[in-house]
């Protein structure tokens, strides 16, 4: 195993979860008109946040060894919230009503050896899928409401890991690790 620097860059783990068409068609028109983020990356459960300090293939086998003692995850969310403002952004998540322990605790074993020492321990970890960032919270409050009044639902699973990192502007995929069915 290399002990040089990730040449990756900045390392995240995500779970893009596979939806009913009409499901997946809702949360992408709705991050097209809101979500910054949209061209650069599908909609996603964020489980590893970004880490450059561990070198890529200690990172890689670390997940990999995860999530082959990971089965998938049904999850299933109803409401739409908003997020902590950070950077001057409002976020709007669909936050788990099913599946949230799940989606937490692996984040919690992806938090484990070579990853432990970069938890961050100063927010709690809140599965969520982004469906927007907006400059204000008046306006993401706003969707919130709009998307709550509309019923929203979102059902699905997550079956596989995705390690990647932000080149240019776009999310390039590094590994994919499948869960056991």
């Amino acid at each position: 195993m290399s002990t040089d620097p990730v040449p990756a860059g900045t390392l995240y783990t995500v779970a893009y979860p596979v939806l009913p068409p009409e499901e997946a068609q809702l949360i992408e028109h709705v991050r097209t008109a809101h979500d910054r983020l949209h061209d650069v990356i599908r909609a996603h459960f964020t489980l590893v946040f970004g880490c450059d300090a561990v070198p890529l293939d200690a990172y890689l086998a670390h997940v990999e060894a995860v999530t082959a003692t990971a089965r998938e995850i049904e999850f299933r969310c109803g409401r739409a919230t908003l997020g902590a403002v950070s950077d001057g952004l409002a976020p709007v998540f669909l936050v788990p009503d099913e599946g949230y322990s799940d989606l937490a605790l692996l984040h919690d074993a992806l938090y484990t050896g070579p990853l432990a020492p970069h938890l961050c321990r100063e927010r709690p970890y809140v599965p969520h899928l982004t469906v927007g960032t907006l400059a204000s919270q008046r306006g993401a409050q706003a969707l919130c409401d709009s998307l709550n009044d509309r019923g929203v639902r979102v059902s699905g699973v997550v079956n596989a890991l995705h390690v990647g990192s932000i080149r240019g502007e776009r999310f390039q995929h590094h590994a994919v690790y499948r869960t056991r069915a």
